[in-house]
């Protein structure tokens, strides 16, 4: 009777943390990686980024001929990352009379500062220049650094959805778009900041204009 008791209570007790277990999330098996659990590691990133950048190249590139020309980097800027300030944006890529190969685009991307991101600062920039908090958990187990932006913006053999579990198509899309922009352009410009203080300031001054005022008035 008593070893009935007993295994009754460990079986209780067990239960909840089996319930537990359950809920653990992890990372979707990527067959492009070779590290544990289907992981990239680094040999993995540098080699899958640069697949990634040779796509983003091929997209750039009209006229297949091997190098982004001005007028081919001006268009995918305006068209297809749907940029308001496509002339500012494309003086910083690429001066007029310059050409870009592939090889010019890796050793630029392996110069930005995105290249070094490590997992909480891409989960930072996801949440406060993407705006998709949602996925946060999928960019953590899947260990999503800058290394592997790229891939995120390339989309090869629907990356998104196939590991990143991201299904609806306008945050696809704008993924997509973010993480070509931060590819090509470096960590995004934070004006938004600015224009906030901007506002906060006038307010201020406005109300201590209005204090002002009704101070001497009332004197």
């Amino acid at each position: 009777m008593y070893s009935i008791v007993i295994y009754i209570f460990l079986f209780l007790n067990c239960f909840p943390s089996c319930q537990t277990n359950n809920n653990i999330a992890y990372n979707i098996p990527d067959p492009d990686c070779t590290g544990a659990f289907s992981l990239c590691v680094d040999a993995d990133k540098d080699r899958l980024g640069r697949e990634a950048i040779k796509v983003i190249h091929e997209q750039m590139d009209d006229d297949k001929d091997g190098m982004i020309e001005a007028s081919e980097s001006s268009d995918f800027i305006k068209e297809e990352l749907e940029s308001q300030a496509d002339s500012i944006r494309h003086r910083h890529f690429q001066n007029a009379t310059i050409q870009i190969t592939l090889n010019d685009l890796w050793m630029q991307w392996q110069k930005s500062a995105i290249y070094n991101w490590s997992n909480d600062d891409v989960i930072n920039w996801l949440v406060k220049s993407v705006h998709l908090p949602m996925y946060v958990e999928n960019f953590r187990r899947n260990q999503i650094d800058g290394r592997m932006i790229p891939r995120l913006a390339a989309n090869q053999r629907h990356y998104l959805s196939a590991i990143m579990q991201i299904r609806d198509p306008r945050h696809k899309r704008r993924l997509i778009i973010k993480s070509t922009d931060v590819v090509l352009f470096g960590p995004p410009q934070h004006t938004h900041n600015l224009i906030k203080d901007i506002i906060l300031m006038s307010a201020v001054l406005i109300s201590c204009g209005a204090c002002l005022y009704a101070y001497i008035r009332h004197r």
